[in-house]
This record gives C-alpha cells, structure tokens and sequence, in this order.
C-alpha cells in the first residue's frame, strides 16, 4: 500500500448528525478541536457542523447548537463522521455529495464506529478495507458487499478514508 499522504491542509468537519452520540462527537473533539500548540502541536482549525437549522440532538437527550453546516464539509481537508444513529438508513444526498467531493479533492475522510455507514453510503469504501464495531459488522457486510469488512481490527486506513471498530478503538486511530 502506498504511504499515506497528509490531509492538505488543517480544516477539520465534525459532522454531528442529528442523533449524535456524545461520546464519538467528544473523541473528534479532543482530538481535532483543542488547541495544543503550548505543547508543541500544531492547531487544527475545527468546527462541528450539523444540519440546516444547526440543532443537533443528542442520543444522550440534550441538544446541541452550531452555526456550521455543509459549508465547512466543502472547504475541509480532513471531514470526521463520528457516529449515524440510523444504519439501515442512507444519509440525506446533499451530505452524502458534500463526502464524495471531499474525497475528489484529496480530504481525508475518517468513520469512527457506526460513522462508517455514512462513508459506505458515499461508495468510497467499495474495494477498500474498512471496520466497524463488530456488533454492526454483519449489518455492514450485507449492506456494502464491495467493502472487505475486517471485524478483527480496531481501525483501518485505507488510503484517505479511514474507519474504526468503536469509540475507544476511534481514540487509538486519531
């Protein structure tokens, strides 16, 4: 496998979808949205982004607020997809277009858990390695047949769009 170019630029997407769970959203925030430069780090620029209205419920009960949309999807180098609550169901088409132009343009796209079910929905994990948690791994082997699942890892990074096993196997990939 070719050696993994970095993202071209620091923009970051956390796309919080409507029924996000808090714990992914607050793995890609740590991650990606603390600024660390007092240690060394180099700061990312990063923003949640959420629907139209920017209200974003929670799995957890309680809402959240930002004024980021698909906006900041478009102009991204690295776009995080930190959970989807409804796997069987396919992703609106405007998100589902704002991935796949992310991708043309060389961002990196990463799935933490069942956040991989949006990545599969775009086409971009057909004929690429990818992971889940292996609780939803038999779901998304008969929904994305092009997709070699491997449920015995806790990540994978294929090329530019990675994708992890669970919340805290997302830690270990970010």
């Amino acid at each position: 496998m070719p050696a993994l170019l970095p993202p071209p630029g620091r923009r970051v997407a956390i796309l919080a979808v409507d029924v996000v769970s808090p714990f992914e959203l607050s793995v890609a925030c740590e991650v990606f949205a603390i600024d660390r430069t007092e240690q060394g780090i180099p700061a990312w620029d990063a923003a949640v982004c959420g629907g139209t209205d920017g209200v974003i419920r929670t799995s957890a009960g309680f809402t959240l607020h930002t004024p980021h949309g698909l906006e900041w999807v478009e102009t991204a180098d690295v776009i995080v997809v930190p959970s989807w609550p409804a796997r069987s169901a396919r992703p609106p088409e405007p998100m589902l277009a704002a991935l796949r132009r992310a991708a043309d343009r060389g961002a990196w796209l990463i799935g933490f858990c069942s956040g991989s079910f949006v990545l599969g929905h775009t086409g971009l994990l057909d004929g690429r390695r990818a992971s889940t948690h292996w609780l939803y791994a038999d779901e998304f082997r008969a929904a994305f047949p092009a997709v070699q699942v491997d449920s015995d890892v806790i990540y994978v990074a294929d090329g530019p769009v990675m994708t992890s096993a669970g919340t805290a196997a997302a830690i270990d990939m970010s």
